[in-house]
């Protein structure tokens, strides 16, 4: 900046020396007092331009950025790509069982149950894949067909759905239903087997075929079906007295004793039933035994006068004469004998 200063000082002090100079002299004007404030600002121009060269000298020395004093270069970190989480597969749909409604009853006779209707079979819709993300999988292209496949419809074939047991026994019955309703009897009682051949659990058919054969008066085959019946559903205590009433009338008291026995279980609450067992034990000499399964009738139906009168002879015959004859006044007090029953207790009480 000095050096500037004195550059211009010496040049105010020159002063021309010839005439010429002298001349030109006398025609320079001086300027207005603005001009000399340009003639500064040319000056600090000057400077500023000096001191960014010299800056910019020192900044790029040895062609080369120097850092500014305080700030430390970080470096820069590359970028790491995204992590791409696979989506949580959708959990399995829960297995929910259904509950299987047979619409069937224990009967304890034989009574006839009407039919119910036909299932109706769904027809399962397209199994549609499904991707993690739930929406639709698209299906994979299919491969080109090579140049020797035969070009020409496609044959599809379509497998039946396999009916169940209880499916083709109803479609028998039905068969069975229309035979008989029109008079055709034999063949509908083949239907009714051939309906039980493929569900024996089917109780409707076998009562059923049981009215059938009952009033038909074929006894040997409706033993054979009740034997059946009874080894298959013991709980059907209905089947299991029939069957000991035709034992019985054949004369066979001991395997209609062990018919009652194997189904006793299930006709703890049953009067008729104990009482039945009462008479066969009687039947069959083993009073004390008999005695016991009248007892347990009287309890259930107190005022049933058979199961007196039967507790009656049972306990006379295993002699206990008093027990008795307290027995036949019960049976006689409530009213519930026939003339014949009542005349047999009046004549065991004399």
């Amino acid at each position: 900046m000095s050096l500037i200063n004195d550059m211009l000082r010496n040049l105010e002090t020159k002063r021309p020396d010839d005439l010429a100079r002298q001349n030109l002299q006398r025609e320079i004007r001086s300027l207005p007092a603005g001009s000399n404030r340009s003639g500064h600002g040319l000056k600090w121009l000057l400077v500023g331009g000096l001191m960014v060269a010299i800056a910019g000298a020192v900044l790029y020395a040895n062609s080369s950025l120097l850092s500014f004093p305080g700030i430390e270069s970080t470096p820069v970190a590359a970028p790491v790509p995204p992590t791409v989480v696979a989506p949580a597969p959708p959990p399995a749909p829960a297995v929910v069982e259904q509950p299987i409604d047979e619409k069937l009853r224990l009967a304890s006779n034989l009574e006839v149950l009407p039919l119910p209707a036909a299932p109706v079979l769904p027809v399962p819709d397209p199994v549609v894949p499904m991707s993690a993300a739930g929406a639709p999988k698209a299906e994979p292209a299919a491969a080109p067909q090579l140049a020797s496949a035969p070009v020409g419809p496609v044959k599809i074939e379509k497998s039946p759905i396999a009916a169940t047991p209880r499916d083709r026994a109803d479609a028998e019955y039905r068969k069975a239903e229309n035979a008989m309703a029109s008079g055709r009897s034999a063949e509908g009682l083949e239907g009714m087997r051939a309906a039980l051949k493929q569900d024996p659990s089917y109780v409707q058919v076998r009562q059923a075929l049981l009215r059938q054969l009952l009033d038909l008066r074929k006894t040997d085959e409706a033993m054979v079906v009740l034997q059946d019946g009874v080894e298959l559903q013991p709980a059907q205590t209905g089947w299991a007295m029939s069957l000991a009433r035709l034992q019985l009338e054949h004369g066979d008291l001991a395997q209609a004793d062990r018919t009652l026995a194997r189904s006793q279980a299930y006709a703890e609450a049953n009067a008729d039933y104990a009482g039945f067992q009462g008479h066969l034990k009687s039947r069959l000499g083993a009073q004390r035994l008999a005695v016991g399964h009248y007892q347990r009738a009287t309890r259930l139906a107190p005022n049933e006068g058979r199961w007196w009168l039967g507790l009656g002879l049972a306990l006379e015959a295993d002699g206990r004469v008093p027990e008795a004859k307290d027995a036949f006044r019960r049976g006689l007090a409530s009213g519930s004998l026939s003339p014949d029953l009542a005349a047999i207790a009046e004549q065991h009480l004399h």
